[in-house]
């Protein structure tokens, strides 16, 4: 009857009510019949269903029940004392193992749960920490991208500045050589002067040309220069605010990965600025010691020295870049109010080390 039930009845109160049923039942037949051997035997297997189906505080109390009765039941029948008490005590013994079956059980299910779950939140985490793989190197990518059109725009400006300067020149050079054969035949003097005329304007636009050829050529740092200064521009026009960038003459060769940790540092800081600082005038200066790069990323905003600072997630990544790079980021108020960000990281970055533990 315990076992063969409907599901939908095998709950905590009907068990109780199924239990106690079956024990009166019993008792009664005990009774009348004077079968108190039958109790008994009975006694063992409801203990033992109670211990390992109901919850403590129900078997417990239904066990106590159990045992009150039967001993009542053996005292009415003059059974003896010692009798009494050895019914009574393997009666307890079979509810205590049974309670302690129930306990290794629900500790094995409990185990294998936690297991589980364990094993359940480890895929969730693997899953998690590969999207963040796949996000991070989208996001380096995109930076790289990104470098690349400031490159491709800084040319398309530096061919108009061409066109306008190099160009206008050479169709003024063309115009006066083209008038030189009547100068000469007519006035030699003036022949002369706009020959020299002429080949001052031939040394200027070659300087200009060597200039921008320079500025065009395949040096990294030229090309990191580029990205900086034309995301420096971009951030001019969008937050109308002043922005000085002043780079160090005659920088030496930057590698990719040098030239990508400065734009991503610079671009988190004038990032952070527009956000927070309330500021009029940046400056940036990019400096060489010592086979050390530095730059430093200054503004007027409103940060004092008794504020506190406490740097977001951009830039507790960056200073995470920077030191896996081998460098260090620094961040501290200047008088009387404003920021100032300082990186320092070798000349010769290779490789920011780290990148897929991080």
């Amino acid at each position: 009857m315990l076992v063969w039930v409907p599901q939908s009845l095998r709950n905590e109160r009907m068990r109780t009510l199924g239990i106690l049923v079956i024990w009166i039942v019993t008792l009664l037949y005990a009774q009348f019949f004077q079968a108190e051997d039958r109790i008994f035997e009975l006694s063992f297997y409801l203990i033992g269903y109670t211990a390992l189906k109901l919850p403590i505080h129900r078997s417990s109390l239904l066990g106590i029940i159990i045992l009150i009765g039967n001993a009542a039941l053996l005292y009415m029948d003059e059974y003896e004392p010692n009798q009494i008490l050895v019914y009574s005590m393997a009666h307890a013994v079979t509810y205590i193992l049974c309670w302690a079956a129930k306990i290794r059980r629900d500790s094995r299910q409990d185990s294998k749960r936690h297991y589980e779950e364990l094993q359940k939140v480890h895929a969730e985490l693997t899953h998690a920490h590969q999207e963040l793989q796949d996000t991070h190197q989208e996001l380096e990518q995109a930076t790289v991208r990104l470098m690349q059109y400031a490159v491709l725009e800084e040319r398309s400006r530096i061919s108009m500045d061409l066109h306008d300067s190099v160009g206008n020149r050479l169709t003024s050079i063309i115009v006066q050589l083209q008038a030189l054969p009547y100068m000469m035949k007519m006035d030699t003097a003036e022949a002369d002067k706009a020959m020299g005329t002429v080949l001052e304007v031939v040394r200027q636009c070659l300087q200009e040309v060597r200039t921008v050829a320079h500025q065009m050529g395949s040096n990294e740092a030229g090309l990191g220069l580029v990205a900086l200064t034309s995301l420096v521009n971009e951030i001019r026009e969008m937050a109308g605010f002043t922005i000085k960038l002043t780079p160090q003459e005659q920088t030496s060769h930057w590698t990719p990965e040098t030239s990508e940790l400065l734009y991503r540092v610079l671009q988190e800081a004038l990032t952070n600025i527009i956000r927070h600082a309330q500021a009029s005038q940046v400056k940036v200066d990019i400096l060489e010691k010592e086979s050390q790069l530095h730059m430093i990323v200054e503004d007027n905003g409103m940060y004092r020295k008794e504020n506190s600072i406490s740097p977001g997630f951009g830039l507790s990544s960056m200073r995470a870049r920077c030191e896996r790079a081998g460098g260090s980021l620094s961040i501290n108020a200047v008088d009387p109010h404003g920021m100032r960000l300082t990186l320092t990281i070798p000349q010769d970055v290779k490789e920011i080390m780290g990148g897929d533990e991080q």
